[in-house]
């Protein structure tokens, strides 16, 4: 009978082995930055229904930007999924698992179809509207190339599945690279083709562009947004060689990454104005950035985090929450509102028109002032 050796022992290859999903040790650290990804999404959908209450200014911005939680979850993404590959092949001396295809289908499959068949057929507030190519579309996971027009938060779902698809691929790559200036120099590599794309796409284009344009082009394609995913890995693969900091400077270099982030959300909207530093950089400089926060977070498993249970529960429902609040949100829009001095009457608004209507109401308002 084969055995393999872990840090902890030997293990029998007739032994039991763990589900996939259960060979990460809980750290509450990362529950801790599962709930400011999903609570930055949520700021950046719910600041449409504050008005021009949040119009301008250091908050208004850190609401705007909240788009960039999508961009923590995926580092989180390739941190977690790595780890658990790389304990899953120490036991078994695979990096194909048994259970991890299997394992990501039942955790994100169920609860997509769900969700996506609820919004085509209207059974949330307003009327989809789609199409039945979009369906299709939506129904294998393309949505992110395609248009995610029916609940536009699938579009990362698009791009998380075809992680989940490749991820033991890159990961064996990575891991192969046995000294650490080819270890650096494979990470490098992956790092820089999404932000090739972007800025030649951006170049080819030639700017003027606006945030549609941006997010349909440049960002909601899966090759356009792997960084956070490589990252992930490297910090995964770091850890499992031993790359780690004291407690005390991990907590301080976790402090002061959540300082930068925010001081820098509420510096500007993003995406307010396309330039080429948007195209280029911003997407891969936060993706570096929460790659240190998901190193230093993963640094303190074992230390204790006041309210745990609080972040424990939100890390448990994030992946729920991001998909149905934003079909929810036209419960609060189907409310009557005011545009100027005109009275506009209470009705459903279909999910794709949102931003339309938002358009709208806003020239209505400038044309009264």
């Amino acid at each position: 009978m084969r055995s393999y050796v872990l840090r902890g022992g030997v293990h029998s290859a007739g032994a039991s082995v763990p589900a996939f999903a259960q060979q990460m040790r809980h750290n509450p650290w990362l529950d801790l930055l599962r709930t400011v990804a999903i609570f930055l999404v949520l700021l950046r959908h719910g600041s449409r229904s504050a008005g021009n209450a949040l119009s301008e200014g250091f908050v208004a911005n850190l609401f705007k930007n909240g788009w960039v939680g999508v961009d923590l979850f995926f580092v989180l993404s390739g941190y977690l999924i790595a780890t658990g590959l790389i304990r899953r092949s120490s036991v078994t001396g695979r990096m194909f698992p048994k259970g991890y295809f299997q394992d990501r289908i039942l955790r994100i499959v169920p609860a997509y179809y769900a969700v996506l068949i609820v919004c085509a057929v209207g059974v949330f507030p307003g009327t989809a509207e789609a199409s039945a190519q979009s369906l299709l579309a939506h129904l294998l996971f393309l949505q992110d190339y395609t248009g995610s027009n029916i609940n536009v938060v699938l579009w990362s779902l698009g791009v998380e599945e075809k992680f989940y698809i490749i991820a033991p691929v890159v990961v064996v790559l990575m891991r192969r690279q046995s000294s650490m200036a080819a270890f650096v120099a494979c990470c490098v590599a992956l790092l820089l083709f999404s932000p090739l794309c972007r800025g030649l796409t951006f170049e080819a284009i030639g700017g003027g562009i606006d945030y549609g344009r941006f997010f349909e082009d440049m960002r909601s394609p899966f090759h356009m947004s792997l960084e956070g995913f490589v990252i992930g890995i490297a910090v995964a693969i770091g850890r499992d060689r031993g790359l780690t900091l004291p407690k005390g400077w991990a907590l301080a270099g976790l402090s002061a990454g959540a300082l930068v982030l925010v001081m820098w959300l509420g510096s500007h909207d993003f995406m307010g104005a396309i330039t080429r530093v948007d195209a280029w950089l911003v997407p891969t400089v936060l993706a570096l950035l929460f790659g240190a926060m998901v190193f230093c977070a993963a640094c303190l498993g074992g230390c204790a985090l006041r309210c745990e249970p609080f972040f424990r529960v939100n890390a448990r429902l994030s992946y729920s929450l991001y998909l149905v609040h934003l079909p929810l949100l036209p419960l609060a829009y189907g409310l009557p509102f005011s545009c100027g001095k005109r009275r506009c009457a209470a009705r459903p608004i279909p999910l794709h028109r949102l931003n339309r209507q938002e358009r709208c109401c806003h020239e209505f308002r400038r044309e009264q002032c």
